[in-house]
């Protein structure tokens, strides 16, 4: 288990609909956090903590596609639809979507 990152710019004049989208995102999912960056503003940052391997590669494949394959309408749970709703409002769109999973560290064995 570890968390993922997911990080996008939202365009100015949609921040309104994606805020409300975000909120209702974090309703949905309880191991879901964002933010936005202090000294850019529009940029966010999602977190989301205790996902396994596979889940991540639901998440990451229904957001910004993967292994070739185009990115889905919602989260493999399908609790919420609208991933490609989000899609509109980032500068760049999907292409400009960037994920990440992070695990705990370790000590290395001698």
């Amino acid at each position: 288990m570890g968390i993922v990152f997911a990080e996008y710019r939202i365009d100015a004049a949609s921040r309104t609909d994606y805020l409300t989208w975000a909120a209702v995102l974090k309703q949905e999912h309880a191991r879901l956090e964002v933010y936005e960056g202090t000294e850019q503003p529009n940029l966010f940052v999602e977190i989301w903590s205790g996902l396994s391997d596979e889940e991540y590669a639901a998440l990451k494949t229904a957001r910004i596609g993967g292994g070739g394959g185009e990115a889905s309408d919602g989260p493999a749970d399908g609790r919420l639809d609208g991933w490609r709703t989000m899609e509109r409002w980032v500068v760049g769109g999907r292409g400009k979507i960037h994920m990440w999973q992070f695990k705990p560290i370790e000590a290395e064995k001698a």
